[in-house]
């Protein structure tokens, strides 16, 4: 029963997965708001943290698939990494936030190889991996925005 609960409060993103519609999107919006205004939230996406969430984020997925099923709407830890990733060492900033948001769940919804082929590996693996994926793609293209623009 506790670990259930604590299973389900992190792989949900602290609830987020159980908003009643687009909940993946919900989670990223609501993960990018802390980024954006909890003092220091930026260590979020330290290289360190980013690497310990991984494999944390695998296993709370495979349990939660055990408890609402198949990459069900309600995991959401997968959508965490994947915001991770994009904005992986970037010191909080809106228009950065709002760009990498965009693209991330861009590459998440579209999932251009190989990211739908990551989503079909097994358990856990399969539900962080493509989101971890398009996660690349988006800070690939952010930081070329980043480039060219004055996002900061």
């Amino acid at each position: 029963m506790v670990k259930r609960f604590i299973v389900t409060l992190f792989g949900s993103f602290f609830y987020t997965g159980f908003f009643p519609f687009a909940s993946a999107t919900f989670a990223c919006a609501v993960w990018l708001l802390v980024w954006l205004f909890v003092p220091g939230a930026g260590l979020i996406t330290h290289p360190v943290f980013v690497i310990l969430t991984i494999p944390a984020a695998i296993y709370l997925a495979s349990v939660m698939e055990g408890y609402y099923g198949h990459d069900a709407s309600r995991i959401v830890i997968d959508e965490f990494v994947g915001m991770q990733i994009t904005l992986f060492a970037i010191e909080p900033a809106w228009k950065v936030g709002v760009a990498a948001f965009i693209l991330f769940r861009i590459f998440d919804i579209t999932k251009p190889f190989p990211v739908g082929r990551a989503e079909k590996l097994k358990g856990g693996v399969g539900v962080v991996a493509d989101d971890a994926l398009a996660g690349v793609y988006s800070f690939i293209a952010l930081f070329i925005l980043m480039r060219f623009f004055d996002l900061a």
